[in-house]
């Protein structure tokens, strides 16, 4: 409790508004002596001094239940002030929780409507320590908008003596029949199915919408009768507001006749209602709708953010429904567009398709480059042996270099044994560099002791990018100490990947080394090892500022917390600024108590940009 409340809250009256805020905030540790004064404050002319004052009530209501039912009773007058006073009310009995249930009970037979209105909608917040059958009684208010707040509110609490009433509150007027509605979906009264049917065709639109969703909530059988003999006379809109509530309570194989309604909300609907028709085709596991599916993902322009995420829904919905023959079937339709026939390949090769095969072997020659590569990869990931002469026509003789990585690929995932000699060959003439990459990584994956046997042999680049691609610590030893720069660099890096005890000793050699690339080249890859030895430590000297620089991001990687800030610190007097910028970037991201001192013995650094720097990581600390 605070000593000095006298005076803060003379402060409230201060003619700076920063003062007056502070002295509000302060006050969230007063007695009841502030409740009033903060409740004056409320109307202050600052929004900051407001919005302190209305935390501050809160805190002290929430101190203890005496507390709380005082500033309960001394804002309940706020509700019948203007809009901002009654909405700040509103926020601060709502976060006193039950505590202010029983100061709102009178307020049921309160003469205003409002005031009424507003003590059901706070009794539907709070929930906790509320007795419903104190709100029943509204339901026959004289007043519309307090009916429909009983009504809603009744469904908010669970209340389900209310339902017999609620049922008689569909014939009301139609705001209140939307609150019943909306209260008997949420006490899934399924006494309440046949009542709620007869407003779907003898009501407004708004009212058929809303019975169409209560339906849903229900979770009725019942309640799907309803839908589905509704459902002939629906319009389009009530159609899939219909669907969406079967699809709610769960469409079963019994409902097969909703098949055609679902594609015809595939083909017309926004892409929320295609979502709801797909959840429901998938259920009914309807393959009829698989062409459609297929033309809806073709139809996606693959460079717009959303469509990476719908496409993806799309083949996982068909690959749920075992759509083998339909997707052979689209494969052979000259209606379907190139990036449909693209799709569906793709799952067929997904799925394993071996019917596909022969198919998929025929594109193999199609004037489309999309199809080849798509084809060449389905292939891949089907595994028969038998497409691995057309995969090897086609990576040596395809006219685009991205149609020939394909198919090497798909012949490393074959592991064609036969394929080796051919790609042997196929490495020496290959120009390039990403090509090289997928023949290095398919000769690997067919016979990597035969392949890797004599690695001198081969040119510069393919060493480099068997550096890359291998984990064999014994490999990885030899290219390391390679003539070619870049290859040895690859080496020492694959070397961090392997993290073993004789990689990480090697590495620790290299931080010796005259070349100051391979001493950075090092020290990342130590930072990839996670492991710490003294000897990284020692690279925070080093003559090559960069070789500094990665030193500083290695050991936050890697070392003890403590030790961290400890040696990284000692980097914010470099001389390279980026080092520095380095340093404190390290020890931000470190975090903790240490990371703030250690920043903070150099707020006044002599570099005006390494001040701001400094300044800007503290206060994220």
């Amino acid at each position: 409790m605070i000593k000095n409340i006298k005076k803060l809250i003379q402060k409230l009256g201060d003619k700076d508004p920063s003062v007056r805020r502070r002295a509000a905030e302060d006050l969230s540790g007063g007695d009841e002596r502030a409740i009033y004064p903060l409740i004056k404050a409320l109307s202050d002319e600052n929004a900051g001094v407001q919005d302190a004052s209305m935390r501050s009530l809160i805190a002290i209501g929430a101190r203890d239940g005496y507390s709380g039912e005082v500033v309960g009773y001394m804002v309940l007058p706020l509700l019948r002030e203007n809009s901002y006073l009654r909405n700040t009310a509103l926020i601060i009995l709502t976060a006193l929780d039950g505590v202010a249930v029983p100061l709102l009970y009178p307020l049921l037979k309160d003469k205003d409507d409002d005031i009424r209105k507003f003590a059901i909608d706070l009794m539907g917040d709070i929930k906790k320590g509320v007795e419903p059958s104190m709100i029943m009684p509204l339901l026959k208010d004289p007043n519309a908008n307090v009916r429909a707040a009983a009504a809603k509110n009744l469904g908010l609490l669970g209340y389900r003596d209310s339902i017999p009433e609620l049922i008689k509150a569909l014939k009301d007027e139609e705001w209140v029949c939307f609150s019943a509605l909306y209260a008997l979906g949420e006490l899934k009264a399924e006494e309440a199915v046949r009542d709620i049917a007869s407003l779907l065709a003898n009501s407004s639109k708004a009212v058929c919408f809303a019975a169409i969703e209560a339906l849903g909530k229900l979770g009725s059988d019942k309640a799907v009768d309803a839908l589905i003999g509704y459902l002939p006379k629906a319009s389009v809109d009530e159609g899939s507001a219909v669907i969406k509530s079967l699809i709610q309570i769960g469409i079963t194989p019994e409902m097969a006749d909703l098949s055609g309604h679902l594609i015809k909300m595939l083909k017309d609907g926004d892409w929320e209602e295609k979502e709801i028709a797909l959840k429901g085709i998938v259920s009914l596991n309807c393959r009829e709708a698989v062409p459609v599916l297929v033309d809806i993902a073709g139809s996606l322009d693959p460079s717009l953010p959303e469509s990476e995420e719908r496409i993806a829904l799309l083949r996982d919905a068909i690959s749920s429904m075992d759509p083998e023959d339909e997707l052979l079937n689209v494969l052979d339709s000259p209606d379907m567009k190139y990036r449909g026939k693209s799709f569906a390949i793709e799952i067929l090769g997904i799925t394993r398709s071996k019917k596909a095969v022969s198919k998929l072997v025929d594109y193999l020659d199609d004037m489309r480059r999309d199809l080849r590569r798509a084809s060449a990869e389905a292939l891949g990931e089907i595994g028969e042996p038998g497409s691995t002469g057309h995969l090897l026509e086609v990576s040596q003789k395809d006219v685009d270099a991205h149609v020939r990585r394909s198919a090497i690929k798909a012949l490393g995932n074959i592991r064609a044994k036969d394929a080796f000699k051919a790609l042997m060959d196929l490495l020496e003439v290959e120009k390039y560099y990403d090509v090289i990459e997928e023949i290095v990584e398919s000769l690997i994956k067919i016979d990597a002791d035969i392949f890797l046997a004599d690695i001198p042999k081969y040119r510069d680049n393919v060493r480099e990018i068997i550096a890359k691609t291998v984990s064999d610590v014994d490999v990885l030893s030899k290219l390391a100490d390679d003539q070619n720069k870049k290859v040895k660099v690859a080496a020492i890096y694959g070397l961090g990947r392997a993290a073993t005890d004789d990689a990480t000793a090697m590495l620790i050699s290299f931080l010796r080394d005259r070349d100051s690339d391979i001493r950075k080249a090092a020290v990342v890859a130590l930072g990839e090892t996670h492991y710490c030895p003294p000897e990284l430590f020692n690279a925070l000297q080093d003559d090559d500022p960069w070789v500094r620089f990665y030193t500083i991001k290695a050991i936050a990687f890697s070392c003890d917390k403590e030790k961290a800030i400890s040696m990284i610190g000692t980097m914010l007097h470099d001389e390279f600024i980026p080092v520095v910028m380095s340093a404190i970037d390290a020890i931000g991201e470190i975090g903790g108590r240490e990371a703030y001192e250690a920043l903070a013995q150099h707020e006044e650094h002599p570099n005006p940009d390494v001040r701001d720097k400094i300044k800007e990581t503290l206060k994220s600390l």
